[in-house]
C-alpha cells in the first residue's frame, strides 16, 4: 500500500452525475522507490482499455556551456545526456558549430575574445605614435 500514488490529488472524487464520492484508480511506480525525487519523474497517462499508465520523464539537461565566464549555451549543438554524445550515437557534425571555436564557445564568447584582441592592438599601435610623438 506504500507504493502506491494518487491520481489527481487525493483517492476519492465527486461523482457528477449522481452527486456522490467514489474512489478513483492508483497507479503503482514500476521501479525502486515510491519518492518524487529528481530521478523518479513520472508522467500519468491513459492506456488503451482506460487503464491508467505511468511514463518515466527523464531529466532535462542544461546542455553544452562555455568554459569561461557565463557568456552562456552553445547554440546548435542538442541539449543531451552526456552519454549520448559519444560517437555511437551523435554524429561529429552534430555537436559543433561552424566558426572558430565551434563547439567550444558561445558566439558571444568569440565576438569578445576578437574585440579583446583588436583593442589591445590598437592601444599598442596608440602607445607607439604617443611615444615617436614625445622624441621629436
Amino acid at each position: 500500500w506504500w507504493k502506491r500514488i494518487h491520481w489527481r490529488g487525493g483517492h476519492t472524487k465527486k461523482n457528477t452525475r449522481h452527486g456522490r464520492t467514489i474512489m478513483t484508480a492508483r497507479i503503482t511506480y514500476k521501479r525502486r522507490h515510491c519518492y518524487a525525487t529528481r530521478s523518479n519523474k513520472i508522467r500519468k497517462l491513459r492506456l488503451p482499455g482506460g487503464k491508467l499508465g505511468i511514463q518515466y520523464v527523464k531529466k532535462k539537461t542544461k546542455g553544452p556551456q562555455t568554459p569561461s565566464g557565463d557568456h552562456g549555451k552553445i547554440h546548435g549543438v542538442p541539449h543531451l545526456r552526456t552519454q549520448k554524445y559519444s560517437r555511437k550515437h551523435l554524429a561529429k557534425n552534430k555537436k559543433t558549430v561552424n566558426r572558430a571555436y565551434g563547439g567550444v564557445l558561445s558566439g558571444g564568447a568569440v565576438r569578445e575574445r576578437i574585440v579583446r584582441a583588436f583593442l589591445v592592438e590598437e592601444q599598442k599601435i596608440v602607445k607607439k605614435v604617443l611615444k615617436l610623438q614625445a622624441n621629436k
